[in-house]
């Protein structure tokens, strides 16, 4: 029995355990993952993709290569073998897009097309102890890294032991867990010991907790000296893509096996890949996915209608929709609109702001519901998403087990600028001097609207469509769309008034409570209602600016959320932190939003459609292993 000597302090993303998201949601899918022990029917001939290498005694055969009990996938219809997948990627920095694709970090609990959780690495998985805080992980025996090398316990322990440094770099989403010892039962049985009770089935990354530490060693400066952490961080590839990634042993379907920078990426089938369809065929049915490179995400849709794209939802602009549909037969393929696991762009009022006159008037409901009856939502969906998305309040999507009743995700959402005026009229805030602007306490009110010319924000047209909503109210609104680094320095020196963001994690706020809450340490400023009443909160008080009391209530309903053992408990409590979003407009919602997907028309086993967004690890949810091409 192997036991790590130190204690693992380092704070892990909540969901980094699990592999990734269960957000509730439901859609058509058409595959579906079971852990049968072996796949029916006669011998099947091996992948012949492979057949050379396999010849020369490069590779075993399938037998050799697969678990004893390798994982079945059952798919609506069995594939043939052959063929490529054509995405475009934005430079070093898109990594998610191998994530996305399935080239990248394989999950230990997978995410289907209907929202469910099963297990995928993991064989199964047990709680004990004391408030259920002992987490006992069995892998899936017989798993290969994509250099033939076992799977095995080690692979997390050492991983983990790594983390522990606090000198590699992890891309953490803001909730986080605990994990205080790691324990090696045996090659497959892996114990954490918890802080607190983290629900497994709930939980979503966007990293696994593994590694493949044969690989691995090699650059640790606490195996080689001559090696560094900057060796180290350019091995793991964690967060960008750089030439390493062609040596990194990965778990997924493809890996990634020549990359030139800012030019063209390649990842082949992974001769090892632990899955088959109900039939005994090696998954993916797929043999190449190629990423071109492009300078500028908007160049991807003359790229899809010139039919160099196969499959891709990732960078895609929803402004681009019309130009999609219009060529879709020139292009030779469909444009699948998708309920997305976020709200659209929301204006999160900076409930911490500098300037006593907004905080005041940011902290007072009333002028919030002014702020948020002001808006047509209805014209938004219509001038910026055709008409698919829908007018929604604070609160989660109708997938989610968190919703309870459309009045609460309907509420404050109906135009009505007149009772708007009415509410600023009531606390005083009038066109005193003729100028056109309202005052406050003698002063004009000005509300400056900062947001991302990226995915950040969403659409920009529902940014310049609320600020003239607002206009129309009497207040100086100024749109301040700039580079997400310059984002990130007003919202640390608590310099930004109103951030236009998208709200993540609407299939499920508990976990993805850094959206919808201001649990997060004040260091953690994506999707901030203001980063003083973070470190209020992080420091009981201390130090900071203190909460509104409905804010103090939402942290309280999300913090015992989060820590249930008992799922009713666990939803009841979720269920009334989504009330006090809801209720109090803890940020101004717009409308619900829609992604894009492009797909090849020849493409089989493609979902008709699924939840998409980063919750859902974009793309890979919809499962392309099981894709394959056919007339």
């Amino acid at each position: 029995m192997k036991k790590l000597s130190r204690i693992l302090s380092l704070t892990l993303a909540l969901a980094m355990v699990l592999g990734l998201a269960a957000c509730s949601g439901s859609s058509e899918s058409t595959a579906s993952s079971t852990s049968s022990a072996s796949a029916a029917g006669t011998k099947v001939e091996d992948v012949p993709y492979l057949a050379e290498k396999i010849s020369a005694g490069e590779l075993p055969s399938k037998e050799e290569r697969l678990p004893q009990e390798p994982m079945v996938v059952e798919v609506d219809e069995i594939g043939t073998y052959g063929g490529n997948i054509n995405r475009a990627y934005t430079g070093a920095s898109d990594f998610r897009n191998l994530l996305y694709a399935g080239c990248v970090w394989e999950p230990l609990v997978s995410l289907d097309s209907e929202g469910g959780a099963h297990p995928n690495l993991l064989e199964s998985w047990e709680y004990s102890g004391e408030d259920s805080t002992t987490l006992t992980l069995k892998l899936r025996e017989g798993i290969k890294w994509s250099d033939g090398v076992p799977f095995t316990s080690e692979d997390i322990a050492y991983f983990m032991d790594l983390y522990m440094t606090g000198e590699v770099s992890i891309e953490a989403n803001g909730q986080q867990t605990y994990v205080q010892e790691v324990e090696v039962i045996d090659d497959y049985t892996v114990t954490l010991q918890l802080s607190s009770y983290y629900n497994l089935v709930d939980g979503a990354t966007y990293e696994p907790i593994y590694g493949p530490a044969h690989y691995l060693k090699q650059f640790d400066p606490r195996e080689d000296s001559s090696k560094t952490w900057a060796d180290m961080n350019n091995a793991l590839c964690n967060t960008t893509i750089s030439g390493a990634i062609v040596d990194l042993p990965v778990l997924t379907p493809w890996k990634v096996t020549s990359y030139t920078e800012n030019g063209l990426m390649i990842a082949e089938r992974n001769p090892y890949y632990f899955k088959v369809d109900q039939e005994g065929n090696q998954l993916p049915y797929i043999d190449t996915v190629t990423f071109q490179y492009v300078a500028d995400a908007g160049s991807i849709s003359a790229m899809a209608v010139n039919g160099e794209i196969d499959f891709q939802s990732r960078s895609l602009s929803f402004s681009d929709y019309a130009y999609y549909k219009q060529n879709e037969a020139a292009g030779g393929y469909v444009v699948k609109a998708l309920t997305s696991s976020s709200l659209g762009c929301c204006m999160r009022l900076n409930y911490a702001v500098k300037d006593e006159n907004l905080r005041e008037l940011y902290r007072n409901l009333d002028f919030r519901i002014a702020l948020s009856e002001a808006i047509d939502r209805n014209s938004i969906n219509d001038a910026v998403f055709f008409g698919l998305a829908e007018p929604w309040g604070d609160y989660p999507i109708e997938s989610s087990q968190y919703f309870e009743d459309e009045s609460y995700a309907k509420m404050y959402t109906e135009y009505n600028p007149e009772d708007a005026k009415a509410k600023l009229e009531a606390l005083g805030i009038k066109d005193n001097d003729g100028d056109g602007f309202v005052e406050y306490n003698g002063q004009k009110i000005t509300m400056v609207i900062d947001g991302e010319n990226g995915n950040g924000t969403g659409p920009l047209e529902v940014v310049e469509m609320v600020a003239g909503y607002w206009r129309d109210l009497g207040i100086d609104v100024i749109v301040n769309i700039v580079d997400r680094s310059l984002l990130l320095s007003s919202w640390e020196e608590n310099t930004h008034s109103v951030l236009a963001w998208m709200l993540g994690g609407a299939c499920d706020p508990v976990i993805h409570n850094y959206a919808w809450a201001a649990l997060s340490p004040s260091n953690y400023y994506w999707h901030n209602s203001g980063v003083p009443m973070q470190l209020w909160w992080e420091t009981d008080g201390a130090e900071g600016v203190e909460p509104p009391e409905f804010v103090k209530e939402l942290n309280t309903a999300m913090e015992k959320s989060i820590a249930a053992v008992d799922e009713e408990e666990r939803l009841a409590a979720g269920q009334e932190a989504c009330r006090i979003t809801a209720e109090n407009l803890y940020v101004i919602p717009t409308t619900t939003s829609v992604e894009l997907c492009i797909v090849n028309d020849d493409l089989k086993n493609v979902p008709e459609e699924w939840v998409s967004g980063n919750e859902y690890l974009g793309e890979r949810v919809s499962e392309p292993w099981t894709f394959f091409y056919g007339a």
